[in-house]
């Protein structure tokens, strides 16, 4: 997936973090995890559909994206309010978690996509 695409359906639509002009050296685990699946052809990037954000479904699929995005992602530690302890109020997961628990709700990744993003 070339970093247009990328932008255009993963950081613009769900992510707080994305700024528009700025450029960013790195990508979070859960953007990484989607363009891995179109890459290999889990996910055909083309039906990937503008999903609202339900905030609902990301404590939904917190547990098991924490798993297969959080546990490996290189800004838990210092920038990820998200899976932090406590939490502020309104705290947004980043942009990929938020499309891997869309794509996830509406069946178009199942677990062993997601155990394949780990190998």
């Amino acid at each position: 997936m070339n970093k247009n695409l990328f932008k255009v359906y993963i950081c613009r639509p769900y992510c707080v973090f994305f700024k528009e002009e700025k450029k960013e050296d790195m990508s979070c685990m859960g953007a990484q995890v989607v363009e891995m699946l179109v890459g290999n052809g889990r996910i055909d990037s083309s039906k990937i559909s503008r999903y609202k954000k339900e905030p609902v479904l990301w404590e939904k699929h917190k547990k098991n994206l924490e798993t297969y995005v959080c546990s490996r992602c290189s800004f838990r530690e210092q920038d990820c309010d998200f899976q932090s302890e406590n939490p502020p109020d309104n705290t947004e997961p980043c942009g990929g978690f938020i499309l891997l628990a869309l794509l996830k709700e509406n069946n178009m990744i199942n677990e062993s996509d997601m155990e394949l993003s780990c190998e």
